[in-house]
């Protein structure tokens, strides 16, 4: 298998692998805490959620990119955030765990700011692929 192509399927692997740690996570029903930060708990979804968001990037196609950034960047904040609302859902249901609106609002917040990470990302690169 070529590099190239090698490395655009590991890509793929993200979004999936990011995406159970999350659940995984989700559904313990106790987490360790660090303490003396407040909100900290709201960092991690925050940080959680842009890396998940970079993985869901990695699904749609460059050229796809170049051609409706935009749009494309609104598709993976939105697909990226649904997710965090269906994993605030699911840990109204464990136990020690509960539903919060303030933690979704910062997962999708890490989703904007993953999405837009990528989005500059590949906007260097495309200006750098047409310089050579």
């Amino acid at each position: 298998m070529r590099t190239d192509k090698l490395i655009r399927v590991l890509s793929k692997c993200v979004a999936p692998l990011v995406a159970g740690a999350i659940w995984a996570l989700s559904s313990q029903s106790t987490l360790p805490e660090i303490k003396g930060v407040f909100g900290v708990d709201k960092v991690q979804h925050l940080l959680a959620y842009a890396v998940l968001a970079v993985g869901v990037a990695f699904w749609f196609p460059r050229a796809r990119w170049r051609e409706r950034a935009t749009l494309t960047f609104v598709a993976v904040a939105c697909i990226t955030s649904i997710y965090g609302a269906t994993d605030e859902v699911h840990q109204h249901f464990v136990p020690g765990r509960s539903c919060d609106v303030w933690d979704w609002v910062a997962d999708t917040a890490g989703a904007a700011l993953g999405a837009a990470l990528y989005t500059k990302i590949l906007k260097l690169y495309f200006k750098s692929s047409t310089l050579n």
